[in-house]
């Protein structure tokens, strides 16, 4: 078995395991327990439930080796079996929509994983090793200079599974078709492990300090969690906007990413890491909860859900105890993790213009995340409407979001406990590419008065945004009826209305043309150097039969044998000449047959990757 390991692909597949491999892998597994336990009763009475047990368990599986990675290789199987598994979730449903989700997924995560591989190529021609261990000792003594292209490139592929903005076009839409335990693993897991990459490439790949590498992620981090709060707080679909929060808060981690490039040490690394299980915790019992009302009352739209809470109030504490971590408050998880990463950020603003900007958006974007969130709960458990008429959640669901729900609330209550989860549990290439030792984390202030000041601060822009987005632009009126409405235009959707027009009409008809006018210029060369050039050279000669090679062959046999000159004899040339038409006729139609031809490639392929694997 370890022989097929090493030979795998002739380069062979590593592992390792540290402190925050084991954490992140038993926070996985937690999250993987929980929604199995759920998905026994979401899925019950579902077609074609087999596949989505199968892929279920392959990208569990995938996660773990992921996770236990020891080179880049390695992460780069697990990580790419994973993204073509999970892609089984979005066209679970078989809707046009589902359809359209699964394609853009697929699509997205095809094209990136291809980006990430040349990357990946790129580090191997250049620096000789892909275990990340070695890479750390290698890039030490190169400029980062060197190193950064590869980083980018991998990165791509691990940002595409985050969500980052960009390549986050896939995200709302999968979400939203998924079913709700494949949304809950996507959101609460596989996001968290493109983030892991990109931290694991950013460390090995020697760009810690770097300030271009920093600075792109801080840009990328900003325009993500703005763009995902934006499309939170003007949907109406319950689960949409859940979805476009999980968008949001990947942007408040990558951001934290930035802080741990720009500023390494223990105030980044742990806030960051704190934020991602507090999000791991949060979209479990979100999307748990979201997808129990899906299946009593069979839509998402909140103007059919509204009062829906109000006859289940078990309910209430999901909603009331995510939203409060999500948005920061005093008192809960969500608070300290995005206290420190603002801290962080405010740190490296003291000297970058740029940092002093997203660190503007950080809190504004915190206030829209308490505003989208309020807009859910008071839709679900204060409004009055048609959901309280509506069926019951399942025992199941609510059983299954309380668990995660339980457990932010005691993080929030025993912080101390929770904050020394990632000084304890380090990642071992982080610490290795810094030199850290975490200390200043243990001694950050949380509630000290400029935490509190900068809480405060989000925290009324949050309940100013709700009464002006909400109750003024996104509630509509027609006599007695109250609705809520969906507040962006048609046009604001990035995928449809630039990516397909992009990819699918606009680059094919560019390509084309360019092949097209390729094919006349190659034409008209010829044709000039026949007329031009080499028409004088040629010299007439008598017609031949068949083709020059078989003419003269034909007349040098003729000539010795004398056959040509004896009665009824056929001339060697009429003879080459058949055979020559016989296998120009066999070669067309050999040269047409498109089965014959990829029947060929398969077979060469399937040949070559049998020889790669166990050569």
């Amino acid at each position: 078995m370890m022989d097929f390991l090493n030979d795998f692909c002739s380069i062979g597949l590593s592992f390792k395991c540290d402190g925050f491999r084991l954490l992140y892998f038993g926070v996985s597994l937690l999250v993987f327990i929980i929604c199995t336990l759920y998905a026994f009763d979401h899925m019950k009475g579902g077609k074609k439930n087999g596949r989505f047990w199968a892929s279920w368990i392959v990208v569990f599986l995938c996660t773990a080796g992921l996770l236990f990675a020891g080179d880049l290789f390695t992460c780069f199987m697990f990580f790419e079996i994973m993204s073509l598994a999970s892609t089984v979730w979005v066209f679970q449903r078989e809707t046009g929509d589902s359809d359209i989700a699964g394609r853009v997924y697929l699509r997205i995560s095809v094209a990136c994983g291809m980006v990430m591989l040349f990357g990946i190529f790129l580090a191997a021609h250049d620096l000789g090793t892909l275990n990340f261990d070695e890479l750390i000792n290698v890039t030490r003594e190169l400029p980062a200079e060197k190193t950064l292209l590869p980083a980018v490139l991998i990165s791509v592929g691990f940002g595409a599974k985050a969500g980052v903005f960009l390549l986050h076009v896939w995200l709302p839409k999968a979400y939203t078709q998924s079913p709700a335990p494949g949304t809950a693993f996507l959101s609460a897991v596989l996001s968290k492990a493109g983030i892991i990459g990109i931290i694991l490439t950013s460390s090995s790949l020697g760009v810690i300090g770097n300030k271009e590498w920093g600075n792109i992620l801080l840009v990328l981090g900003a325009a993500t969690m703005f763009t995902g709060a934006l499309l939170a707080v003007f949907t109406n679909n319950l689960k949409r906007t859940v979805a476009c929060s999980s968008l949001s808060q990947i942007g408040f981690i990558v951001v934290g990413v930035a802080c741990m490039v720009l500023e390494p040490g223990g105030l980044s690394y742990t806030g960051t890491v704190l934020h991602m299980l507090n999000h791991t915790l949060i979209k479990t019992a979100l999307f748990i909860a979201v997808g129990g009302i899906f299946k009593a009352c069979g839509t998402l739209d909140l103007n059919e859900l509204k009062g829906y809470g109000k006859k289940n109030l078990l309910l209430m504490p999901v909603f009331a105890v995510s939203g409060l971590s999500l948005a920061g408050v005093p008192g809960f998880s969500g608070y300290i993790s995005k206290n420190m990463m603002h801290e962080a950020l405010d740190e490296i603003a003291l000297s970058s213009g740029l940092a002093n900007g997203v660190s503007l958006i950080f809190t504004f974007t915190g206030g829209m995340t308490l505003c989208y969130m309020l807009k859910l709960f008071i839709c679900l458990f204060v409004e009055n409407g048609k959901g309280a008429k509506k069926n019951a959640v399942s025992k199941a669901s609510v059983i299954t979001a309380l668990i995660p729900t339980i457990l932010m609330a005691v993080s929030g209550i025993l912080p101390r406990a929770f904050i020394s989860l990632p000084s304890a549990a380090k990642l071992s290439e982080y610490q290795a590419a810094t030199g850290e030792v975490f200390k200043d984390a243990a001694l950050f202030e949380y509630f000290g008065a400029e935490a509190l000041i900068a809480t405060g601060i989000s925290l009324i822009t949050g309940i100013c945004l709700y009464y002006i987005c909400i109750r003024l632009i996104l509630i509509g009126r027609k006599g007695d009826r109250v609705f809520y409405r969906h507040g962006l235009p048609d046009w604001f959707d990035l995928e449809r209305y630039v990516y397909r027009p992009l990819f699918m009409y606009f680059l094919p008809f560019i390509c084309a043309f360019a092949a097209r006018l390729f094919d006349k210029l190659t034409d008209f060369i010829i044709y000039f150097f026949r007329k031009k050039v080499f028409k004088p050279l040629r010299k007439k000669r008598a017609a031949t039969v068949g083709n020059s090679l078989s003419f003269g062959l034909g007349s040098f046999l003729d000539k010795i044998t004398g056959r040509g000159k004896k009665p009824g004899k056929v001339s060697f040339v009429t003879s080459l000449a058949l055979l020559n038409e016989q296998a120009a006729a066999i070669a067309r139609m050999i040269e047409r047959s498109l089965s014959l031809s990829m029947l060929l490639f398969s077979t060469g392929l399937v040949i070559t990757l049998i020889y790669m694997l166990f050569k």
